[in-house]
């Protein structure tokens, strides 16, 4: 399996659509086109399969061209196809980049055959690509909003996240779908490959490393688990638990005077220049500027609140805590990103420094309330 998996998330191909030919007396039947988007998934092992689709087109000389994308592994994005041939029969073809070819042969509607690559071979069947659609029954089921905690600590422990997942399907059938971790300010995330059918749901989130989430709806709870890629998740996955309903996220009132809370209401912006810490993939790796807002309001309850958020990280409402006011010196801290800052506050003005985990990163942050 792990041969497979190195090639770059495993070779596969796809073929396209096929249109029926027209038979008749003086004529003998034409080959059917090759056009379109064809699917099928490679069986890696007993508990993994990947999902490949190749979409084929034809040029004004009649001949094919192919990419292939795999939605279970972005890194196999629009990897182009060579040696495309195809008589209405059998389809051969070859993916460079992935050492891998692949020969199969029309059957009822669907090309079976062998994907081939370094290490060995798999059985792989092709068929035209129909983008699932939901009944009005499965819809009703499954629309709206759930959310439940997720366990990222070691089993056993407790270190939950309250994550929430949101469901839409439109007047077609076509199922949408968004994930939040609103504690850490990722909101509305949009997923992929959303299919829910017989009580069955599975999704992709690209912004969790393209995690998977495979579940069953049973008694207004979603249960499953979500497969992270990564080497401290375990290989089935962590296992989570939706109930239906809107996720709120309990208030973190700041301990201000209302003389102190008026000069820092508003919204703050500046652009924060940091340099991430040498990693083992990277001993120097670049500089990164990203915009910086800071906002101080009041909660519906009347309570004052503030809130980070990171626009070019499209991540929003991370709460800030410990917010301190003192010879015209503000302090804060931001406790899910482990950051803090400390400014001068002159009238619209604040100029201080960001620091982040425990003090690895560290960078001037200039603020300007906005109008």
């Amino acid at each position: 399996m792990n041969k497979w998996l190195r090639m770059t998330a495993i070779g596969t191909l796809l073929p396209a659509l096929m249109l029926v030919s027209f038979i008749t007396m003086a004529a003998a039947p034409a080959a059917p086109e090759l056009n379109g988007m064809w699917q099928g998934k490679l069986a890696v092992d007993p508990k993994t399969s990947l999902t490949v689709q190749f979409t084929f087109s034809k040029d004004a000389k009649g001949a094919y061209t192919a990419v292939l994308n795999s939605p279970d592994n972005p890194a196999i994005k629009n990897t182009p196809v060579s040696g495309v041939s195809w008589d209405g029969t059998t389809l051969k073809m070859q993916v460079p980049a992935l050492q891998g070819n692949y020969s199969g042969t029309l059957k009822n509607g669907a090309v079976s055959g062998t994907w081939a690559q370094p290490g060995g071979n798999l059985p792989l069947v092709l068929a035209p690509y129909a983008k699932p659609v939901v009944s009005k029954q499965a819809a009703a089921q499954i629309n709206g909003s759930w959310f439940g905690p997720l366990n990222t600590g070691p089993a056993g422990g407790n270190n939950n996240l309250t994550v929430q997942f949101k469901f839409k399907a439109d007047d077609k059938g076509e199922l949408t779908g968004t994930f939040s971790i609103p504690d850490q300010g990722l909101v509305d995330s949009p997923m992929t490959n959303v299919e829910f059918a017989d009580g069955k749901l599975s999704a992709r989130i690209p912004r969790a490393n393209n995690a998977q989430f495979i579940a069953t709806l049973a008694n207004n709870e979603i249960k499953g688990n979500l497969k992270i890629p990564s080497p401290g998740v375990p290989p089935d996955g962590i296992p989570l638990t939706l109930k239906k309903g809107e996720y709120a996220a309990p208030a973190h009132p700041l301990k201000l005077t209302n003389e102190q809370f008026a000069a820092v209401n508003g919204k703050w912006q500046g652009k924060l220049e940091i340099q991430p810490p040498a990693n083992p993939q990277n001993a120097a790796p670049p500089k990164v500027t990203l915009t910086m807002v800071v906002r101080f309001a009041t909660n519906a309850n009347g309570q004052y609140v503030g809130f980070l958020d990171s626009p070019d990280q499209k991540a929003k409402d991370i709460v800030i805590d410990d917010v301190t006011l003192a010879n015209g010196e503000l302090a804060f801290k931001v406790p899910v990103v482990r950051g803090e800052y400390k400014g001068k506050l002159a009238g619209n003005t604040l100029t201080g420094e960001w620091q982040q985990a425990g003090g690895q990163v560290k960078a001037l942050l200039n603020l300007t309330r906005q109008p």
